[in-house]
C-alpha cells in the first residue's frame, strides 16, 4: 500500500500532522496548489507520477476536514482513521491552531525532545552517541529558530505599530503593506490592535482576510460584487488568487483591482 500523500504548500500544523498520521516520508509528500480541484497525475511540485492510490489531505481537492453546519472547519488530521490511535492532544493543537484558538502550547520543550529521541530508536538508532547527536541536531535547530523568531517577532512589533487601521462598521480593518507580509505581522495586528481584518496585495494577488478568533463579518457578503473571485464557505476570506494559489494576472474588470478599491467595497457593503 502506497503512503503517498498530497498537501498544500505553505504547510501548517494540520498539514504536517496529516503527514506524520498517514506514515509517509519526505519523498512520498507532495505539495499541490490548493486551487487545483483534481489532483494531476504528474505532480507540480517534483515532477514524479503520482500513484492512483495516493491520499489527499488538508486539500480541497481531497478531505479538507469536517465542516459543521453553523460554518466551522475542523482539522483535516481530525477525520483520518488514524486520528483515533494519536495523542489526542496532537488533534487537538492542530484544531485550535486551525482556528486560531491555540494560546498556550500543549508540549513543552523537553517532551518535544523526548519525542525526537523516541523515533530516532523506532527508526533503530541503537548507539548513544547516535542518538545524541540525532536528538541535538533536531534540537539546536528548534531552539535556534525560535531565538530567531523571538526577534523577528520584536520587529514585526514595531512594524505593526505603523500600520493603517480603519474602522468600518463594528470591526478594524488593517491596509498591509504592499508586497509578501509575514503571517506574525496578521498575529501581532489581530492579538495587539484588534484587528478583525486585513486587505492584502501581492502582485497578481488581492483580497481579505478575516483573522482567527473572530467570527465576523461575513465575507460571503461580498460575493456578489466579486465574480471569478474567491470567497471561502466559510466566509473569512474573499480573494483574487491567494498565497497558495496566486494568480498570473489582475483581478477581472469590474472588480477591485487595489486595496483603496477593496476596502470602499467592504465600506459600502458594511456600512451601506
Amino acid at each position: 500500500m502506497t503512503k503517498h500523500v498530497v498537501v498544500h504548500p505553505r504547510t501548517d500544523l494540520d498539514s504536517v500532522t496529516c503527514v506524520a498520521l498517514s506514515g509517509a516520508g519526505p519523498d512520498e509528500t507532495h505539495f499541490v496548489p490548493a486551487d487545483v480541484q483534481h489532483v494531476p497525475n504528474i505532480c507540480p511540485c517534483c515532477n514524479k507520477r503520482l500513484p492512483p492510490d495516493t491520499r489527499v489531505l488538508d486539500h480541497p481537492a481531497g478531505d479538507k476536514g469536517r465542516l459543521d453546519a453553523d460554518g466551522k472547519r475542523h482539522a483535516a488530521c481530525a477525520s483520518m482513521p488514524e486520528a483515533a490511535y494519536a495523542d489526542p492532544r496532537i488533534i487537538a493543537e492542530a484544531e485550535d491552531s486551525d482556528l486560531g484558538r491555540a494560546v498556550v502550547p500543549r508540549f513543552t520543550l523537553r517532551e518535544v525532545m523526548a519525542a525526537i529521541r523516541r523515533e530516532a530508536t523506532m527508526n533503530g538508532m541503537e548507539d548513544d552517541r547516535e542518538i545524541d547527536l540525532h536528538v541535538t541536531g533536531a534540537m539546536v535547530r528548534i531552539i535556534r529558530g525560535l531565538n530567531a523568531n523571538h526577534q523577528s517577532d520584536k520587529r514585526t512589533a514595531r512594524q505593526a505599530a505603523e500600520i493603517r487601521v480603519e474602522q468600518v462598521a463594528g470591526f478594524k480593518v488593517a491596509i498591509l503593506p504592499r508586497g509578501p507580509v509575514s503571517s506574525a505581522l496578521g498575529v501581532v495586528l489581530n492579538e495587539r490592535r484588534g484587528v478583525a481584518l486585513a486587505i492584502y496585495h501581492d502582485g497578481n494577488t488581492l483580497g481579505v482576510t478575516r483573522y482567527p478568533g473572530h467570527e465576523s463579518p461575513d465575507l460571503h457578503r461580498l460575493e456578489r460584487h466579486l465574480p471569478a473571485w474567491f470567497v471561502h464557505t466559510a466566509g473569512f476570506l474573499a480573494c483574487w488568487g491567494s498565497r497558495k494559489a496566486p494568480k498570473d494576472a489582475p483581478p477581472p474588470r469590474g472588480t477591485p483591482q487595489t486595496q483603496k478599491e477593496l476596502f470602499a467595497l467592504l465600506r459600502r457593503v458594511f456600512e451601506g
